[in-house]
């Protein structure tokens, strides 16, 4: 009979570490919930600046499902950041059209399920219209 309860206890036990196991997997899937590259805010039209009121397909690499939604602040502590929109991932990548509203020295980022993506920095001037193509200056 000891060896039944030698058995019944490793079988115990087992079990134990393949339930101990699965829930690992189900914690760190959780954790690999986050935007996995830096927010791509797009092709600028001028030499080095994104123009106010000009529009950028702005896209950030996934690897999970759930909402995204995509921020941008003024660079440094305590900036207040601003909204840009939310979209759901289509594939690997989540995608939204930014219009920036502010000039000056902006970082972008995305959420997703709690966890941000690392900043984008980008500069931002006076953004000017020309025959459907929108361009702009350094502010």
């Amino acid at each position: 009979m000891g060896t039944t309860a030698t058995s019944t206890k490793i079988a115990a036990t087992a079990a134990a570490l393949t339930i101990a196991g699965g829930l690992a997997t189900v914690g760190a899937s959780g954790a690999d919930a986050v935007p996995s590259g830096r927010v791509d805010p797009g092709a600028r039209f001028s030499s080095s600046t994104y123009g106010t009121g000009c529009t950028y397909p702005m896209t950030v690499a996934v690897n999970s499902s759930g909402r995204v939604t995509f921020w941008e602040k003024k660079a440094g502590r305590g900036n207040p950041p601003l909204f840009i929109g939310w979209a759901w991932p289509d594939g690997a990548t989540a995608a939204v059209t930014w219009r920036p509203q502010r000039i000056g020295v902006r970082q972008l980022y995305a959420v997703q399920r709690g966890y941000r993506s690392n900043y984008t920095t980008v500069q931002v001037g006076q953004g000017f219209g020309i025959a459907g193509v929108c361009t702009s200056f350094a502010g």
